[in-house]
């Protein structure tokens, strides 16, 4: 596949380049600045990557079979995501074990690349436990960590993890983990800032959809939130107007500065469907009311439970919340996630020898068609 006289995407640059392309076994082969000015045949930016999604489209990722995921895959593919992380919930180890297996039965016939998975529970705490179920929720477990590892890992598949740190054994816990190869995001947490220190120094390197599920900042507390400003790590943010409101997207944006935003979408079953009631993990009765996923608590409080937005809708909250351009913006769904996780190397920017994973933008930057591999998705 050859693309000649293209408006790319220059990740390192954060802007536009005029080149050509060369496609070859799904991979970028070739690609040559030609500084042409005449007018351009094509624009292109990296596929958007999603590393903290639980479903959409009418399917939830933890009761779901690899057939539903296939279909749930064409969802992704029209919003501009071709590589996915499918997150769990706090569950048993059995059930996470099934979603894993189902995932990687589904990869073959997924539009997208189901390229790894995101063990959002249950090693969390159950004060900021969301929407997670508490009857599920417990303590760091080796045996099921080697297990889930060896599941995941072994066939070539990443794996990212949410860990609350102040848990009993989780720095053990995060230590094998990272030397086995996967990667570790704090959240769910009330982590004092010493705890939190020393699992970035142990390697932790993102918080879980920061200033949600997380003690809040205080002007005598920086809290788990602010600790997440000030450091060196990624901040996951989902960007849809609902979970953080404008002004806090732009405090972030000045905080951390473009390099370590990561827009997830956190997106759940109801993710490109009509307000209505949905299943979230183990948990039913999960509603929707213009646009906003939610539950009921007991004593008549609501808690959010997840999102219905997508990367796309997110980026372009993203630049109109925080003022930022488009081609400084596109690392947070692109360049950030990938090296968060640790899969830059094949994925998140168009350069040669990765993933031939992009889109061909129409004249107001709407989606127009989606590639994955090469391979036209969309």
């Amino acid at each position: 596949m050859r693309i000649r006289n293209a408006e790319t995407y220059n990740s390192s640059k954060k802007c536009f380049i005029r080149a050509d392309l060369e496609i070859e076994d799904g991979k970028f082969a070739e690609i040559i600045n030609t500084g042409s000015k005449k007018p351009a045949e094509a624009k292109i930016i990296p596929g958007f990557i999603d590393i903290h999604s639980h479903g959409a489209a009418g399917v939830d990722i933890f009761g779901a079979n690899s057939g539903a995921l296939v279909e749930m895959s064409a969802y992704y593919a029209q919003n501009g995501v071709t590589t996915l992380f499918l997150a769990t919930m706090s569950e048993r180890h059995d059930k996470i074990m099934r979603m894993i297996e189902e995932t990687k039965k589904a990869r073959p016939g997924a539009k997208i690349d189901f390229r790894g998975i995101h063990v959002e529970g249950p090693y969390i705490n159950k004060n900021k436990r969301g929407a997670h179920n508490p009857e599920y929720i417990r303590e760091p477990n080796m045996a099921e960590l080697d297990e889930m590892m060896a599941a995941i890992l072994d066939c070539g598949l990443a794996m990212h993890m949410t860990v609350a740190p102040e848990l009993d054994g989780a720095f053990e816990f995060m230590e094998a983990a990272i030397k086995k190869g996967a990667t570790i995001s704090m959240g769910h947490t009330e982590a004092s800032g010493e705890i939190l220190k020393k699992a970035a120094e142990l390697g932790a390197k993102s918080y879980t959809h920061l200033f949600n599920g997380m003690a809040p900042m205080h002007h005598r507390n920086a809290g788990v939130a602010g600790y997440a400003l000030i450091g060196g790590t990624y901040a996951e943010i989902i960007c849809d107007g609902i979970h953080l409101c404008p002004e806090f997207v732009s405090l972030t944006e000045k905080a951390k500065g473009i390099d370590k935003i990561i827009l997830v979408s956190d997106s759940m079953a109801a993710a490109g469907l009509p307000d209505g009631s949905y299943n979230l993990g183990s948990d039913d009765g999960v509603k929707v009311e213009n646009g906003k996923a939610f539950m009921t608590n007991p004593d008549g409080t609501e808690t959010i439970a997840g999102s219905t937005t997508n990367l796309s809708k997110e980026l372009e909250n993203f630049v109109k919340f925080t003022g930022r351009s488009v081609q400084s913006s596109l690392l947070t769904v692109t360049k950030n996630p990938a090296e968060c996780v640790g899969i830059y190397d094949r994925k998140g920017s168009i350069e040669t020898g990765k993933d031939a994973d992009f889109i061909v933008l129409g004249g107001k930057n709407e989606i127009k068609e989606v590639y994955a591999k090469g391979e036209k998705i969309f």
